[in-house]
């Protein structure tokens, strides 16, 4: 973001001004303020370079980073003023606590937290170089490359320092707008026109929900590759499983020769003495067979080990198609998830990968948990062919709900047509926030949204969806009893 886009990014954000801060949440090192009286929020991204007013509600980790509690200690303050230093790429904002000032000048940006008594702190352990607040604006301090870029398209030469001068004059009056433009593997937010950009991919009457666009597909990403590697780690392991299975095949595939051995010692058990390792008897088919003892027990005792052994690795051997079956049905699974999200990053805020304990994979339920409340029924998915199930059953008009980032239990909503009393979407929510990874949590976002909006991707696993538009919906995550 260079210093005039800040410029306006500061300019929509004004509407903050007041309003007390609630929350802060840290994804990755992309930190969301969400404000209360008025409700607001504004994103501070140091590694991306911006900011600007947000309406994403991404993920958030079980967690908060250290950085990110040291922020929380302004929670209930009021935002007093909202300053960027001229033209520079550099903001501050006042609390009556501490100001925290994002500096987007430096190659990686960081984050200072200043507060009135105290050591001062930053993101990456960095010092605040000089700045001047009260900097009057330097129009080329404004500019950076991608916009000097858009001057010399306009003017089709290189442009002088008097036309940088009057192309930034002319960009600050410009009314706020979005634009949001294809630039290489990436798409660019623009606050204005860029037709040596080509046609915009999507136009917006604001520039933040522009930006708000970029950086969803940015923690898109990144939230994928996280994703991707868990799922990986989880193909790993049940490949080893499957190794190792094939292994305890072979060896089991031995269990009747040792049954043999038991009986050759029995019917020859007059003939063995007792306490050697070795013993040479006159085998089944009348050829002499050499017997490896237990000295330490008698050929008798030995004998009954070697049917105890043999019994064990049948029953093993017995076992082995069903355990293949279903590792390799679990991997068939994770690869699944895996293409999916390699094809499209956007489902990992909706990926429903469960690591379960053999136990709680054995019991088997004959229909999801059904809840009545206020007069409607209400659908709790638990498993993703449970979430699958009830998703595929629900009809236009039906309410679905699901722990917003986290793996967890798709929620339907019976309506039959009728409105959703608050109570009743609270109660769902609740449930849904239960039977989720954030159970327990003293706030969970849960997503909801009508189940004609809710989409289930060609080739997608069970239990992965996404949406075309969704609501947001603020409860406990220990009220699902």
């Amino acid at each position: 973001m260079e210093g005039i886009e800040l410029r306006k990014a500061v300019q929509e954000a004004q509407g903050l001004l007041g309003a007390r801060l609630a929350k802060v949440h840290q994804v990755g090192e992309v930190f969301f303020l969400r404000f209360y009286a008025p409700p607001g929020a504004a994103v501070l991204d140091p590694g991306g370079k911006a900011f600007h007013r947000t309406e994403l509600r991404p993920p958030t980790p079980p967690a908060p980073p250290p950085f990110c509690m040291v922020l929380r200690a302004l929670a209930g303050q009021p935002l007093l003023a909202l300053d960027q230093a001229g033209l520079d790429r550099v903001i501050r904002l006042r609390f009556p606590g501490a100001d925290l000032v994002l500096d987007l000048r430096p190659r990686g940006g960081d984050l200072f937290f200043l507060p009135r008594e105290g050591r001062p702190l930053s993101l990456r352990g960095g010092e605040l170089q000089p700045v001047d607040f009260a900097a009057p604006d330097a129009p080329q301090a404004g500019l950076g490359p991608e916009l000097r870029r858009a001057a010399a398209a306009r003017l089709g030469r290189p442009p002088s320092p008097e036309d940088l001068a009057a192309f930034v004059e002319e960009l600050l009056p410009q009314p706020l707008a979005g634009y949001v433009y294809p630039l290489g593997t990436r798409k660019l937010a623009s606050f204005f026109p860029r037709p040596d950009l080509g046609e915009p991919l999507a136009t917006f009457p604001t520039f933040f929900q522009a930006l708000d666009l970029v950086l969803e597909e940015r923690l898109g990403a990144e939230l994928a590759r996280e994703r991707i590697a868990q799922v990986e780690r989880a193909l790993a392991r049940r490949e080893r499983a499957l190794a190792a299975l094939a292994e305890a095949e072979r060896e089991a595939q031995g269990w009747p020769a040792l049954q043999s051995q038991a009986d050759l010692i029995l019917t020859r058990l007059g003939e063995i003495p007792r306490g050697v390792a070795e013993a040479v008897v006159e085998g089944f088919d009348g050829q002499p067979v050499r017997l490896s003892l237990n000295p330490a027990v008698p050929p008798l005792a030995h004998a009954q080990a070697l049917y105890a052994r043999a019994r064990k690795l049948r029953r093993r051997l017995e076992e082995v198609p069903a355990r293949r079956e279903k590792l390799q049905k679990e991997i068939a699974r994770l690869q699944g998830l895996r293409e999916a999200l390699q094809a499209d990053p956007a489902l990992a805020p909706y990926l429903v990968q469960e690591e379960k304990s053999p136990r709680s994979e054995e019991r088997v339920r004959a229909a999801p948990r059904e809840v009545v409340h206020g007069g409607f029924r209400i659908l709790v998915g638990r498993s993703a062919e449970e979430n699958e199930r009830i998703l595929r059953l629900a009809r236009p008009g039906d309410l679905w709900l699901h722990a917003r980032g986290v793996p967890g239990a798709h929620v339907i909503v019976r309506t039959d047509g009728r409105p959703v009393p608050e109570e009743v979407l609270r109660r769902a929510a609740e449930l849904a926030a239960w039977h989720s990874r954030a159970r327990g949590e003293r706030k969970v976002e849960v997503s909801y949204t009508d189940v004609r909006y809710v989409r289930k991707p060609k080739g997608a696993p069970p239990g992965m969806v996404t949406l075309l538009r969704e609501e947001v919906l603020v409860v406990p995550g220990d009220q699902g009893l």
